[in-house]
C-alpha cells in the first residue's frame, strides 16, 4: 500500500502512475519529443517566450541555428538569447523553419498580431509547435469564468508554490481546437492532440488531476483534457 504520509510528493505520484498508467507521458516529454523530432542540421529554430532558455540550451545542438527570444533579461545566455518583443521579432522574412511556444499563447491579449509576425518570419512550409492550456477543460474554463485575475493569481501561487513573477494574465483567445482550425487561411493544423497535466506539487492535486486524466482517456471525453499540443504549418 502507498503511504501518503511518508513518501515525498514526486515519488508517491510516480508510484501511482507506474501502477495505474505505466505508459503515461508527461506534457513536457511529449512537447520536447516533438521539438527534437522537428530539428535537423539545416533547421533554423526560434523559441518564442523562452524564459530561462532551457529548451535551446538542451536541443539547440540538433539545429543549424537556435535562438531563444523573450522580453526578460537573461544575460547568462548571450550566445543564443535575444531580448525582444515576440510581436516584433528581429529577424528578416522567411528566416525560420520552426517556431516554438511553450505556455505562451494563452497570454496573447490579441492573437492576430503575434500570428502575423510568426508567419512573416517563417519560411514557406515552416512550422509552429505550441503547447498550451485547453479552454474546454473545466480546470481552465471555470476559473476563467468566475474568478478575477487577482484571486486566480493568489490560488496559483499558493497551490503550485510559484512566485508572483511566474504568473501572468491569461486571455485564452486562441485556446480551443476550433480557434486553431479557423486559421486555415494562413496556417494548416498538421497535428492537434490533447494532453493531461499531472502536477506533483501537492498529493491531493495530483489525485484530482489523475482521476480527470483517466476519465478523459475515454474517446468522447478526450477533448476535455487540460492541455493541447498543436503543430501549425505556414500555408
Amino acid at each position: 500500500m502507498l503511504n501518503i504520509f511518508t513518501m515525498d510528493n514526486k515519488a508517491w505520484s510516480e508510484k501511482i502512475l507506474n501502477k495505474f498508467d505505466p505508459l503515461f507521458k508527461h506534457r513536457w516529454d511529449v512537447y520536447n519529443d516533438k521539438i527534437k523530432s522537428s530539428l535537423n542540421e539545416k533547421a533554423v529554430w526560434i523559441d518564442c517566450g523562452c524564459g530561462s532558455n532551457g529548451l535551446v540550451e538542451q536541443f539547440g545542438k540538433y539545429a543549424k541555428k537556435a535562438v531563444g527570444v523573450d522580453i526578460a533579461v537573461n544575460v547568462e545566455f548571450k550566445n543564443n538569447y535575444i531580448r525582444a518583443d515576440i510581436r516584433k521579432l528581429p529577424f528578416p522574412p522567411g528566416y525560420a523553419d520552426l517556431i516554438t511556444l511553450r505556455f505562451v499563447v494563452e497570454h496573447f491579449e490579441g492573437s492576430g498580431v503575434y500570428l502575423n509576425e510568426f508567419r512573416r518570419v517563417l519560411k514557406p512550409g515552416g512550422k509552429i509547435i505550441i503547447i498550451t492550456t485547453n479552454i474546454l477543460s473545466p480546470f481552465i474554463f471555470i476559473p476563467k469564468l468566475i474568478l478575477p485575475y487577482s484571486i486566480k493569481n493568489k490560488i496559483l501561487t499558493t497551490i503550485f508554490k510559484v512566485s508572483d513573477d511566474d504568473v501572468f494574465p491569461t486571455y485564452h483567445h486562441l485556446n480551443s481546437p476550433g480557434k486553431f482550425y479557423n486559421l486555415n487561411n494562413t496556417f494548416t493544423v498538421k497535428e492537434l492532440i490533447f494532453i493531461s497535466d499531472l502536477n506533483y506539487t501537492r498529493k491531493w492535486m495530483f489525485l484530482i488531476l489523475f482521476i480527470w486524466h483517466k476519465a478523459t482517456n475515454v474517446k468522447m471525453l478526450n477533448r476535455f483534457k487540460t492541455n493541447m499540443l498543436i503543430v501549425l504549418e505556414k500555408r
